[in-house]
């Protein structure tokens, strides 16, 4: 695909938006999966966990994860000649081997008290652990580069006018 994308002749914009446009699609998808799954286990390898175990059932995660991407979609697999006939149920076994490996320990994986891993990767105030879920959120907001000025340059010449409008004389 990208060998096709670089040799046509067409404009960028007929080739990004008409001929390539579901190739760079499919291609951003593969690539993002492929960017969480490496920067999770490399968050994983770089960090020092409190105990032993957690290393290992967050690489079980990992497994757990690339194996449902998999299931998603394996044709790039088969194209290429990686997988064979009987592929497909040497996956849905391994996926199945892999969730029975998870099961006891979802509890203590959801529970997982790793200030290391988990406050740096969940940037949710919903999933803090001290479930603050309201006061996470307004700090955010608070914080947020939308709120460094007291007000937007267009409030007084646009916002300021509308609401002011009297606009019963139109009903």
């Amino acid at each position: 695909m990208v060998v096709k994308l670089q040799s046509s002749k067409e404009k960028r914009i007929v080739k990004v938006n008409d001929l390539f446009a579901q190739d760079l699609v499919q291609t951003t998808r593969a690539h993002m999966m492929y960017l969480s799954f490496f920067m999770f286990k490399f968050v994983v390898d770089s960090t020092e966990f409190k105990s032993k175990n957690s290393k290992e059932l967050l690489y079980l995660l990992a497994k757990v994860y690339a194996l449902k991407q998999l299931t998603i979609d394996c044709t790039a697999c088969y194209e290429t000649g990686f997988f064979s006939a009987g592929s497909k149920g040497l996956l849905m076994e391994a996926m199945k081997k892999a969730l029975i490996e998870l099961r006891p320990h979802m509890i203590p994986l959801v529970e997982l008290d790793s200030d290391e891993l988990l406050d740096k990767s969940n940037t949710s105030a919903i999933g803090n652990k001290w479930g603050d879920i309201y006061e996470a959120m307004l700090e955010r907001a608070m914080q947020s580069r939308l709120n460094a000025k007291p007000k937007p340059e267009y409030w007084d010449s646009l916002i300021k006018p509308t609401i002011k409008a009297d606009y019963s004389a139109n009903l």
